[in-house]
């Protein structure tokens, strides 16, 4: 993948994501919706930013001049991150997606920790587990924040691109390497959150909507105060949703129930040489 190809890349996981949410929606959620112009600027930036920092891990399927298929791995300190993966609908099961993923996964240590925030999509689930990944069933929640639950939590600032040394430091903590470059892009994406409450620490970045775009945080107290604080900030009477839950996560369940959300069961976490970090919410892009 080149910076020339970033726009191509874009329309190609646009139009991959918004098929397969189509193909497998709920009945009672929302209808999905087309990534629009406002949505499409900031992957724009993501993927430019990993052609920079990890381009032999990025590759695009070309068709006699016409990207069909995409991938974008990353490499932080030895952990292997998944960050997009898709290819144009109606193109798929002719081999695209394994060669583009066989490719990605030669940037670094091929046994070595890695993580995968798969969908639900069973092709691109059979491959995360032929490639030698631990297939751990996903949750979300879902629904409008209760708002006369939510209680008043203390010691929650703002965070800059100052603090990046403290968070990738929570990040060798809790999954055994820091984010580097990505926490740089990071804070100028999202709201960042921090919390310092002597031994324990942890940060949010979160979306507009106030749901963690990515928590990390050292103990399970310190994680369930950072997820209430960004639920605080949810609108009021518009669904949101906090992704990337398995089982380990009992902290975030026990919030977004008392928060009023539903539990649904949605893809995949998926790791390798690695257990699921019991207080950390992976993002999608940056793992």
């Amino acid at each position: 993948m080149t910076y020339d190809d970033v726009p191509a890349v874009e329309r190609v996981t646009a139009a991959a994501f918004y098929d397969l949410d189509v193909r497998t929606r709920p009945a009672d959620w929302p209808t999905p919706e087309p990534r629009s112009p406002e949505r499409a600027e900031p992957w724009l930036v993501r993927l430019a930013h990993l052609v920079e920092h990890d381009q032999p891990g990025c590759w695009v399927a070309d068709d006699d001049g016409t990207i069909v298929g995409v991938v974008a791995a990353l490499l932080r300190e030895g952990l292997w991150g998944l960050s997009t993966y898709a290819v144009q609908p109606g193109l798929q099961a002719r081999g695209t997606g394994k060669a583009l993923l066989d490719a990605a996964l030669t940037y670094g240590d091929p046994a070595g920790l890695g993580i995968i925030c798969g969908s639900h999509d069973p092709k691109a689930v059979r491959r995360y587990r032929l490639a030698g990944f631990d297939l751990h069933p996903a949750m979300l929640l879902w629904g409008e924040v209760r708002r006369a639950a939510l209680p008043a939590v203390h010691g929650v600032r703002a965070g800059n691109v100052g603090d990046v040394d403290m968070l990738d430091a929570i990040d060798r903590q809790v999954r055994g390497a820091g984010h580097g470059p990505d926490h740089v892009l990071m804070a100028t994406q999202h709201r960042l959150l921090v919390l310092e409450d002597g031994a324990s620490r942890g940060y949010a970045y979160l979306y507009d909507a106030g749901v963690p775009y990515l928590l990390a945080a050292t103990d399970a107290a310190t994680s369930t105060r950072l997820l209430w604080a960004g639920l605080a900030e949810a609108p009021t009477g518009v669904p949101v949703d906090v992704q990337h839950l398995t089982s380990r996560h009992g902290w975030a369940i026990d919030v977004g129930l008392a928060a009023g959300l539903e539990v649904h069961n949605r893809g995949y976490l998926c790791y390798r040489a690695m257990d699921p970090p019991t207080t950390y919410l992976p993002s999608g892009h940056f793992l």
